[in-house]
């Protein structure tokens, strides 16, 4: 099997050198980012309600319609890559922070310029806000651990791809220090630091105010073309 066989396998820089050209993200209109947040608003509300037996029960059969009505104009594939004008290439469906993608927690990068891609990976900070709802929760009040995970390997990703060193995460290794709060502002800070060989070292952290929530390393391997 080879990535021109099964495009839909390849990591979205990978796709994006096998696709050619791209649409840029505007190009799908403000219609389709705002069902993504009212379809993550919904889901939250689903997620943390009291309701009444037959308000669920038409809100369900209402959802159902909905479902079908959006199935019937599904993608094969799924997958949808675009690229900005500065060149940044975006899985828009991932679920890390896929901007089409609601399972995605609402992950907001600070603009880092692109590097030369003549020249060889340097250091590169990062940081992005983010903020969880109930549909992320774990302990009462707190996010899930998976979750967490997430938005680091997301992070930390993100960060080594804008140092040049593109890779498919190989392992990460996360400390959680204290509960990740819902409906509070959190910053999370990643960079990437060095590569050995195939391999590309990043780390990060999450912060909620001055509190260290959870931190990682984590090691992105670079594709070999098939």
């Amino acid at each position: 099997m080879t990535d021109q066989e099964h495009p839909e396998t390849a990591s979205a820089y990978r796709l994006a050198e096998l696709l050619g050209d791209l649409p840029h993200p505007d190009d799908f209109g403000p219609e389709a980012y705002e069902l993504v947040e009212r379809t993550r608003d919904l889901v939250a509300a689903v997620s943390a309600n009291d309701a009444d037996p037959a308000t669920r029960a038409e809100i369900a059969a209402a959802l159902a319609d909905i479902t079908e009505r959006l199935r019937a104009a599904a993608r094969d594939p799924h997958i949808v890559v675009a690229k900005d004008h500065d060149g940044t290439i975006y899985n828009l469906t991932q679920a890390g922070s896929g901007l089409l993608n609601p399972h995605a927690p609402r992950l907001k990068f600070d603009p880092v310029p692109l590097p030369d891609p003549a020249a060889e990976p340097q250091p590169v900070e990062m940081r992005a806000t983010v903020t969880l709802t109930e549909a992320h929760s774990g302990p009462p009040h707190r996010a899930h651990g998976g979750v967490v995970a997430t938005i680091l390997d997301e992070a930390l990703g993100t960060a080594a791809t804008r140092a040049g060193a593109t890779g498919l995460t190989a392992g990460i290794n996360i400390r959680y220090k204290t509960g990740v709060p819902l409906h509070t502002p959190l910053e999370v800070t990643c960079r990437y630091s060095h590569t050995e060989g195939r391999k590309h070292i990043a780390t990060g952290e999450i912060r909620a105010g001055d509190a260290v929530c959870a931190t990682a390393e984590a090691i992105f391997i670079t594709e070999v073309p098939s």
